[in-house]
């Protein structure tokens, strides 16, 4: 067995380490080009391949873009929450995870986080989710009311002071946004009835907000996230988060 199979792959680790630190606590500005190869296989004592490596391994981590070309390079660039809510998403397409139980850990997720809201009664929090409530009453059915819906649960996880369940609840909100098209009916009786029914509890939550009801507030919310579940989920094939994103 050849030792130096094992170095290679170890030691670009070591500087995909090195140079994650520097990323994420600033010492490497967002937009920043690294400097070139060659000083960079000095300062770490690497060769090019080892270096390359390592440079993938930020790449897949989206902390870094390699330019190709004369005056490319790798240029810096911010961790995007995006890229945690896409391996989030494949993670539960390869456990099988059920619709159902992304939709439930939506109601763990997002109840305490409107009770929160309630209690503080932040008046900036308040105007904004007016806007979304106002642009709401506008809505007529169609796909396009349906992913505006979704803006105010994104709202409420936005808003709140955690940002670990904000994060938490982004990872959640592709597959809950494209259940909610692939799902729910956009025409017809059924439509108009539901665009109208979640239109009316958010204003109704809104008030509860405003007015500091924080146990009316959560128990609203509640039972709209189990009655919206259950609307969903009436006589749909659709199992798995696999099953949806295949589509």
């Amino acid at each position: 067995m050849e030792v130096n199979s094992l170095r290679e792959p170890k030691m670009a680790d070591k500087v995909a380490a090195v140079l994650r630190r520097m990323i994420v606590v600033g010492e490497i500005t967002e937009g920043t080009m690294l400097p070139p190869e060659s000083e960079l296989m000095e300062r770490f004592g690497v060769s090019r391949p080892t270096l390359r490596e390592a440079f993938r391994v930020l790449e897949s981590e989206s902390l870094i873009h390699v330019e190709r070309g004369v005056r490319g390079g790798a240029r810096v660039q911010r961790p995007r929450r995006q890229t945690l809510a896409r391996y989030a998403g494949l993670i539960l397409e390869y456990e099988g995870v059920t619709l159902k139980d992304v939709y439930d850990a939506r109601i763990t997720i997002e109840t305490p986080l409107v009770i929160a809201l309630a209690t503080k009664g932040d008046p900036k929090v308040i105007a904004e989710l007016e806007e979304i409530v106002d642009r709401e009453s506008q809505l007529e059915p169609g796909a396009v009311a349906v992913l505006q819906l979704t803006d105010f649960h994104a709202a409420i996880a936005r808003l709140s002071e955690n940002r670990t369940l904000q994060m938490i609840n982004e990872m959640l909100h592709h597959v809950i946004e494209t259940g909610n098209r692939s799902l729910q009916p956009t025409v017809g009786t059924h439509a108009e009835l539901a665009l109208r029914r979640s239109a009316r509890t958010h204003r109704m939550l809104l008030d509860h907000i405003k007015g500091g009801e924080a146990e009316k507030a959560g128990a609203l919310w509640s039972r709209h996230l189990h009655k919206a579940e259950e609307f969903l989920f009436t006589g749909v094939e659709l199992s798995t988060v696999v099953d949806l994103l295949a589509k």
